[in-house]
């Protein structure tokens, strides 16, 4: 079987754009080249490598394999590419991570091991969503909170993570919020419309005393949740970490101090066909070191 590097890269764009338009604009060719590429490889495989339900594009189970393995391959002859251009070894990585632990903390948190070692490069990917983007082979490695059960992914915990529901002073002089079940008739703050990110505090009361969330305003990212509390829109439930200054400044007040809310947990996730590249292992290692201490109880250690 002959298959042509380029038809194989045109596939490689497809299945990780998602879409002809997407992968054409990202390869600067037209939508019907890169479907004429793709229907030839397919040809000359003897296999469907993709197939359309409506119009969200999927790959085949064949289709999987072979992105993973020309995933791995593109990735090392770039690097391949990148040694021969800079006369040095260098060694890439994608760190995907949540936005506001991403803008936060691993930013400032990997400085010292770029310092440390100038022939690694590393590119970040911040979102909410993070499987895709790692059986795709679009990150390499993921620092996440929430779980990617998939048997091609492992996982390496990392922090536990504290939760606090805060509002500011002159919110709660309007609206009294002295218990959770105040909150059934207060303005919340949620990224979704459900209320669910609200079960850290939900599912630590007993289910007779969980408040009904009545009223919920949507904010889809921690950072405008906070910003929105701020501004007087409501309570937000939100990572610890991320309000300790205006906590200290008592800009924001948390709310329910004795209660015990539930935690998460950061872990580092990976393919296990990418855990043992020699960039991955180093910046694992150097994750899993990383001093916190300035969070306080906000994050800490798992276990």
């Amino acid at each position: 079987m002959q298959l042509d590097i380029g038809k194989l890269q045109v596939f490689v764009e497809v299945a990780r754009a998602g879409s002809h338009v997407a992968a054409a604009r990202r390869l600067h060719v037209t939508p019907s080249a890169i479907s004429h590429a793709l229907r030839k490889l397919q040809e000359s495989a003897g296999r469907d490598l993709v197939q359309w339900r409506g119009r969200r594009l999927h790959l085949t189970e064949h289709g999987e394999r072979l992105l993973e393995a020309c995933g791995t391959a593109f990735d090392r002859l770039k690097d391949a590419e990148r040694q021969l251009l800079s006369g040095e070894q260098l060694r890439t990585v994608v760190v995907g991570c949540t936005i506001e632990f991403g803008a936060t903390v691993l930013l400032a948190k990997l400085v010292p091991l770029l310092a440390a070692q100038p022939t690694l490069h590393i590119d970040f990917h911040f979102s909410n969503d993070l499987t895709s983007p790692l059986l795709r082979d679009e990150i390499d490695l993921a620092v996440d909170c929430r779980p990617h059960p998939h048997p091609a992914i492992h996982q390496t915990p990392m922090f536990r993570e504290k939760y606090v529901a805060i509002a500011t002073p002159a919110f709660l002089v309007r609206r009294a919020v002295r218990t959770p079940m105040d909150l059934q008739r207060t303005p919340v703050l949620s990224i979704d419309r459900e209320g669910n990110w609200w079960n850290n505090l939900l599912r630590a009361l007993p289910s007779q005393r969980r408040p009904r969330l009545e009223h919920i305003v949507v904010v889809n990212h921690v950072r405008g949740m906070i910003n929105a509390t701020r501004a007087g829109y409501g309570v937000s439930l939100v990572p610890k970490y991320s309000v300790l200054a205006e906590v200290a400044s008592r800009e924001l007040t948390v709310l329910f101090p004795r209660l015990r809310l539930l935690e998460d947990s950061f872990s580092i996730f990976q393919k296990l066909t990418r855990a043992d590249r020699p960039a991955n292992k180093l910046v694992t290692q150097y994750l899993l070191g990383i001093d916190v201490r300035e969070f306080g109880d906000a994050l800490g250690r798992t276990g």
